[in-house]
């Protein structure tokens, strides 16, 4: 498996859980429906739909609906689409990429305090309106060093760019 399928792989078990990445597997590129993959598959029907209604509105899966003629019901026939699947997600690791950078520009530029008890974290100016007191149990709020977030965000930050870098 090369870096792209991994990367495909890890996005569709994220997005669909592991029976997800069970019913894609099953349908590749052949036509489906949702009770054959639900035979196929100990998952329930509704479960199936789940999951195929989740790929459809990533716009990875298709459907084709023809009409019983003895029932007059629909029937979907459904098949796996992945050609997209690279680009949706370096498009959601590149919106998590700049929400973590927000949150970093955040945390450096912040200062911030607690209480003892660890009951809600404050800002300078939030901390300064409550009066350095804090409004669930009344202990006074205390410096907080956010270095180790700041080191987990760059980090994060560094390794996503890594895998961007890798992949582009």
């Amino acid at each position: 498996m090369n870096d792209v399928d991994t990367m495909i792989f890890e996005f569709l078990e994220d997005l669909l859980g592991e029976g997800g990445v069970e019913i894609a597997s099953i349908i590749g590129t052949k036509e489906s429906t949702a009770e054959e993959l639900a035979e196929e598959t100990t998952m329930k029907i509704n479960d199936v739909r789940k999951v195929l209604y989740k790929l459809y509105d990533h716009r990875l899966a298709s459907y084709r609906r023809t009409r019983d003629k003895n029932t007059g019901w629909y029937i979907y026939y459904w098949k796996l689409d992945l050609d997209k699947a690279p680009d949706i997600v370096k498009g959601m690791e590149s919106d998590y990429l700049q929400r973590l950078e927000e949150r970093l520009e955040h945390e450096t530029a912040s200062m911030y305090f607690i209480c003892k008890n660890n009951c809600l974290r404050f800002s300078f100016t939030d901390a300064q309106d409550v009066g350095f007191k804090c409004p669930t149990c009344g202990e006074s709020l205390e410096y907080f060093d956010n270095t180790k977030i700041i080191e987990r965000l760059e980090k994060e930050i560094s390794n996503l760019k890594e895998r961007q870098a890798e992949i582009a």
